[in-house]
């Protein structure tokens, strides 16, 4: 069924944006864009359930394309208020594999008329599995594009401390699982406070997933991370309402 509304032209398929805020003023500087899927007699699937099986599938490389598109046509207007506001997208193996992944990505920044500068695409975790120099490749091009690069998850399956010094990311996304409980976690501390650091020294930014409460906020901003996402600030929601909170 889901392969099936791929090929109907990502029927059911629809876009939620996270927001995605300076750590410092508050402020709202970019957003996430998150696949959804709704379609009779199932209704709203649980991108878990989901997305992890299609990303094997060669469809997702229509699918992602479509994403992509979706995110930059329904984020156009805020960059044309906001010159600065980033538009992060995660980008799946099953995309970065096919050698049409790079012009695609061109063509549909073309064709939407959304600015190279204002987008950060988002490597999975499997990504980091793939051919080291293939991978270079692809990141030193499209970072010559203008696009930005993010290392999401990081902390987590295949990433350490190698793949920084391997790839020029622009951004580091530390996955939730280190600020769960990092109040009471002295390790997680050390390495929270070691990834920035080492971060800040390679002229890499760092978002900190998973902010939930003001308490964690106000704990984590001792680290000197440049922004934080999370529930606190508000969960995946359509484009309308997130106009709403960007006022």
């Amino acid at each position: 069924v889901m392969r099936q509304s791929v090929v109907d032209g990502c029927r059911g398929f629809y876009m939620c944006y996270q927001p995605v805020v300076h750590a410092e003023s508050r402020k709202i500087i970019g957003m996430e864009a998150l696949l959804r899927w709704n379609r009779e007699p199932y209704g709203d699937v649980p991108p878990g359930r989901f997305i992890p099986w299609l990303e094997n599938d060669p469809c997702f490389f229509e699918l992602g394309n479509w994403i992509l598109e979706q995110a930059l046509t329904e984020g156009k207007h805020i960059i044309e208020k906001s010159p600065d506001f980033v538009i992060n997208v995660n980008v799946s193996a099953t995309q970065l594999e096919r050698r049409k992944f790079r012009e695609s990505v061109l063509e549909i920044l073309h064709r939407t008329g959304f600015p190279a500068k204002n987008l950060c695409l988002e490597l999975t975790e499997r990504c980091r599995a793939m051919d080291k120099e293939y991978l270079r490749e692809e990141i030193q091009f499209l970072r010559s594009n203008g696009i930005k690069i993010a290392l999401d998850d990081f902390g987590t399956g295949q990433s350490s401390l190698e793949l920084l010094c391997e790839f020029p990311f622009d951004l580091l996304k530390i996955d939730r699982g280190f600020v769960r409980d990092i109040e009471m976690n002295h390790a997680a501390q050390v390495v929270v406070d070691s990834i920035v650091q080492c971060a800040n020294g390679l002229g890499m930014q760092v978002c900190v997933e998973g902010v939930e409460n003001e308490q964690l906020r106000d704990f984590i901003r001792q680290y000197g991370a440049h922004s934080h996402q999370g529930y606190l600030y508000s969960r995946p929601i359509r484009m309308e309402q997130f106009m709403e909170l960007m006022v």
